[in-house]
């Protein structure tokens, strides 16, 4: 995933008011995620280590996502919510992991 700054100043993704930015769910997005299907979340620390320091205006900055589902051919969907309603929609990224 890779987070672009195009705002007018530096941005903290790994402040408070980012938490939630990055997101991992099992199934697709919108659907009620049945019991048993999940999906784990391999790297989460080098995530939250890449997103730590501020990124600056103007650059970009890509963050690895790892992912292992709970059964093969599993649907995922990896959502980036904007900190605030200033900024875009939520973007909802629907993968099937093998």
């Amino acid at each position: 995933m890779t987070f672009e700054n195009g705002t007018d100043e530096e941005l903290r993704l790994s402040d408070e008011e980012f938490s939630g930015t990055l997101d991992v769910e099992p199934g697709e997005s919108g659907e009620d995620y049945a019991p048993g299907d999940d999906v784990s979340w391999l790297n989460w620390d080098e995530v939250a280590s890449v997103l730590a320091p501020p990124l600056p205006e103007g650059e970009e900055r890509t963050v690895p996502v790892r992912l292992k589902p709970e059964r093969k051919g599993a649907p995922v969907t990896l959502e980036v919510t904007p900190p605030h309603p200033g900024y875009r929609e939520t973007a909802h990224f629907q993968l099937t992991l093998g």
